[in-house]
């Protein structure tokens, strides 16, 4: 079952700042030489490799995350939405394409009856991909294969034509 996001229906009580990009605080008139610095320009200076933060972050690296964090990231916002996956153009170029091989006469398709065949065709391939994943789970695997989604196939007593 797809995730769904709730929303507050509450106004937010926070005021939003306004933030003045590319202006110093000189020209915003701000500057006050008796106030501390505050916490983000120290975080600045720690991070500076002139001033003595580290030489990794200096290099300009992106931050890797452990492995199968930003899987499990993609895993969740794609659960979490709820429309479909195959670009909608390919697709149906790819019906119309494979409509002319088998048929001279049916050459139009109304929109609905797209959005039907590409609804139904993820449909097909998403209990598909589960399948092949308990397939590959039995082998004792956590790495989907080809084997597994052919055994799916099999399973399945489905034909694909």
């Amino acid at each position: 079952m797809a995730r769904t996001k709730h929303i507050s229906s509450h106004p937010s009580r926070r005021s939003k700042k306004k933030l003045n990009w590319g202006q110093s605080p000189l020209q915003q008139g701000q500057a006050d030489v008796s106030t501390p610095p505050s916490r983000s320009t120290r975080r600045a200076k720690e991070n500076d490799p002139q001033v003595g933060g580290s030489a990794a972050q200096a290099s300009g690296k992106k931050r890797r995350f452990r492995p199968g964090t930003v899987a499990l990231r993609e895993i969740r916002k794609l659960q979490k939405s709820w429309n479909l996956l195959i670009p909608h153009a390919p697709f149906f170029r790819v019906v119309r394409e494979i409509t002319s091989t088998y048929s001279r006469e049916v050459s139009r398709w109304t929109p609905e009856a797209l959005m039907a065949i590409q609804e139904a065709a993820e449909y097909y391939l998403e209990e598909l991909f589960a399948d092949a994943y308990l397939c590959s789970i039995h082998a004792k695997r956590v790495t989907l294969m080809q084997k597994d989604i052919q055994l799916a196939r099999r399973i399945g007593g489905r034909r694909a034509w």
